[in-house]
């Protein structure tokens, strides 16, 4: 895999916001903008799309001429319900959509009794119309340095699925979400693994990014990894494995409080930037 030698990122949209100055908003949900020697990714589009396009405008990233590239790392709505805030999607327009197949799957989620909708707010053929439409489930090093990660396969660790449904042709059934994809770059100090959720395991995918990459470094891991709701043991054991593997480490959107205790801390709400070159 090539070396992206300046990267940028900065996040647009979580649960948390990180600056006082300039004024930025925040929501469920997740978007972060990565600049790559002078290629632009969007990856996620957040729940509303509100927080993407006003940080956005606030930390001076023109949506219509930085962005190249939008990555959806899964199809749940607080990832990619921002598709439908039609100011964001006239900024994005024509633009290079990259996609697990799995994404356009109605999804649901199974909570206190209710079954609610969660899925992404288009569909493939809506989405065709608007935008440049490329479907995968293998990895693709769409940029120089820069890779839509593909189906993350397992490694023995756990995946984070509960609760979380999809129909089919024979109803409803559990959702493995196999189009959850992370994207990987690959830096001049290691890999930088970014997520938007992390259902396939945070674990699962950093073993996957060293198999695909052929880069065994991991520099920076950023993003939600799904922990929100496992009990404090677990958490416990992925982060001690985690700090093993990366020298910066940015839970973000469902990682819960307990994982942003680690002594690799580093702020990914929105308004942060992080670095490398």
């Amino acid at each position: 895999m090539e070396v992206a030698k300046k990267v940028r990122i900065t996040v647009l949209s979580d649960n948390f916001t990180s600056t006082i100055i300039p004024p930025l908003i925040g929501e469920w949900g997740f978007s972060a903008f990565i600049e790559a020697d002078g290629v632009g990714v969007l990856y996620d589009v957040g729940n509303s799309g509100l927080p993407v396009v006003h940080n956005a405008e606030a930390l001076g990233i023109d949506l219509r001429r930085d962005v190249d590239y939008v990555i959806l790392s899964h199809g749940h709505s607080d990832h990619t319900g921002g598709l439908a805030n039609q100011k964001l999607r006239e900024a994005l327009k024509g633009k290079v959509v990259i996609a697990h197949p799995n994404v356009f799957e109605k999804k649901f989620l199974s909570w206190r009794g209710r079954l609610d909708y969660i899925g992404i707010p288009l569909t493939k053929e809506e989405m065709e119309r608007e935008f440049r439409l490329v479907l995968t489930r293998e990895p693709l090093e769409f940029a120089k340095g820069v890779m839509f990660a593909g189906e993350v396969k397992s490694y023995g660790f756990p995946r984070y699925t509960k609760g979380l449904l999809k129909s089919s042709s024979e109803g409803v059934e559990q959702d493995e979400l196999l189009d959850d994809v992370p994207l990987y770059v690959n830096t001049p100090k290691g890999l930088v693994i970014i997520t938007g959720c992390g259902h396939s395991g945070i674990l699962n995918i950093i073993r996957h990014a060293k198999e695909v990459t052929g880069v065994e470094k991991v520099y920076a891991v950023l993003g939600g990894f799904h922990l929100l709701s496992s009990p404090s043991e677990h958490v416990d054991e992925v982060m001690k494995v985690l700090e093993g593997e990366a020298d910066v480490i940015g839970p973000a959107h469902c990682s819960g409080f307990r994982a942003r205790l680690t002594r690799k801390f580093v702020d990914a709400g929105v308004g942060s930037v992080i670095e490398i070159a």
